[in-house]
């Protein structure tokens, strides 16, 4: 069998017959040579096939015990005892836990920080853009002034509404009483510029209150609870222009403007909320064509006309039965 380094300790019914054979030797290295010695003469331990394993975990044995030996007198030399050693390790955690919390609680700051710096720049920009006639200066009401002094409730605080709704880092969002609708650009989902955007590669998964939207090996881009609770089953999302998604959901709650469609996304003063908002002076071209024609689709629903696809629709087939006036049509339905 192999040597242990505990073993190195003994076994204590040997001690008199070892100690009566140790001193008849002038050291304790005399002895252990002819300890050896009797090993190779009368075994095969270090001469047989297993010898070469034999010294090495001598060797081994031998290096741990000098380890021992030398903390051993290190602790006597500074006066330490395994009580002491205990209290330095549960120190020594203690001193990492503390300096993990602190470099979270510095990560957390600097956060912190920089979304604050973000926001004045936003806020800046703006300004700038204001000041150079790109964007209408925003005129301050003297009764909205007082009613927000008189009111600090939570509908009476955030951003200005665009077309009922807001613009975020991430996407854009109108709404009307019954209706909440979401526009997202494909390169904010991650797609590259000049790709076009597949349905195939995407992940939109909707609840009564939540929404995860995700392009295929990307992070998700949106991934969170609702404001309010939704009505799945009217849920509809298309690809438009092969470069944006257009999600419309319907509110369980037909009668409540929303401030944010995702909780901790940046919200709108509801109390200015236009049922005919058209300061969409903010939004670039496509997404502003997007929102107008969705605003346009959403009054022709309330007055139960037509919406612009169905208007189109109708026009096609106007014009194929103008060019087709052979054929009788006056037995077919249409939708």
């Amino acid at each position: 069998g192999g040597w242990s380094r505990s073993a190195m300790a003994g076994n204590a019914k040997y001690d008199d017959t070892l100690f009566a054979m140790m001193t008849q030797h002038e050291s304790e290295m005399e002895f252990l040579n002819t300890i050896f010695g009797f090993l190779q003469r009368r075994t095969q331990c270090f001469n047989g096939p297993k010898a070469e394993n034999n010294f090495q975990t001598l060797i081994n044995t031998l290096t741990h015990q000098l380890d021992v030996y030398r903390k051993a007198e290190y602790k006597k030399q500074q006066g330490i005892d395994d009580d002491d050693e205990e209290l330095k390790r549960i120190e020594e955690e203690k001193k990492q836990k503390q300096l993990a919390e602190e470099k979270a609680a510095k990560e957390a700051k600097e956060k912190a920080e920089r979304r604050k710096r973000e926001q004045a720049e936003r806020e800046e920009l703006r300004k700038a853009k204001e000041e150079a006639g790109e964007l209408p200066k925003a005129v301050e009401d003297p009764k909205d002034k007082g009613s927000e002094d008189e009111d600090d409730g939570d509908e009476n605080k955030g951003a200005k509404p665009i077309a009922n709704g807001g613009i975020t880092d991430k996407y854009t969002w109108t709404q009307t009483l019954s209706e909440v609708q979401v526009i997202i650009d494909s390169q904010k989902l991650g797609l590259p510029s000049g790709v076009p955007l597949k349905s195939r590669d995407l992940t939109v998964n909707l609840t009564k209150k939540k929404l995860k939207i995700q392009l295929k090996g990307k992070e998700a881009l949106i991934d969170g609870e609702l404001h309010k609770e939704v009505k799945t089953d009217t849920f509809i999302w298309t690809i438009e222009d092969n470069s944006r998604l257009v999600l419309s959901m319907d509110k369980e709650n037909g009668m409540e403007w929303w401030k944010c469609v995702i909780v901790g996304d940046p919200e709108i003063n509801t109390r200015k909320v236009e049922p005919e908002n058209s300061s969409l002076s903010d939004l670039d071209g496509d997404t502003r064509q997007t929102v107008e024609k969705m605003m346009f689709d959403q009054r022709q629903k309330a007055m139960g006309l037509p919406t612009s696809e169905e208007q189109k629709k109708q026009d096609m087939l106007k014009k194929f039965m103008e060019q087709h006036p052979e054929m009788d049509f006056s037995k077919c339905k249409f939708n």
